[in-house]
């Protein structure tokens, strides 16, 4: 199979398009960033841990946890792969493009406030919050 070089041009349905005239995608993947920093934050904070107990349990300082959360700084796959299996977050959750309704966030609040915990205490929690909604 022969490759045929494109000097620069994209190849699309339409034919050709010079880089030049595409249009770049900074401001979307900024947003993206922005929203993963976001939701790191708030799973770091519902298990109450601190950025020092989290940089521990992934294997990076503590600072650098604090510019992933503040956008400051880009992230490798394997350390977002690591903060998402520490913080137990939903990969399609975070990478959604549909931002989540208040249920929803409450819903992902609680899974990661139980996250981790025995089935006892889970089932206790569940128990509890049925309980107080009866009152309510």
């Amino acid at each position: 199979m022969k490759i045929k070089k494109t000097y620069g041009r994209q190849v699309t349905a339409h034919g050709y398009t010079p880089f030049h005239e595409r249009k770049p995608h900074t401001e979307e993947v900024n947003l993206k960033l922005d929203r993963i920093g976001n939701i790191i934050r708030e799973a770091r904070l519902n298990q109450g841990l601190t950025q020092e107990e989290l940089a521990e349990l992934v294997d990076v300082t503590p600072a650098y946890i604090g510019h992933i959360e503040r956008n400051q700084r880009s992230f490798s796959l394997q350390t977002l792969v690591r903060l998402v299996t520490e913080l137990d977050i939903d990969m399609n959750y975070l990478f959604s493009e549909d931002v989540a309704t208040d249920d929803e966030k409450i819903i992902v609040d609680f899974k990661q406030l139980i996250s981790g915990k025995p089935l006892h205490t889970k089932e206790a929690v569940l128990d509890i919050v049925r309980t107080a909604l009866k009152y309510l």
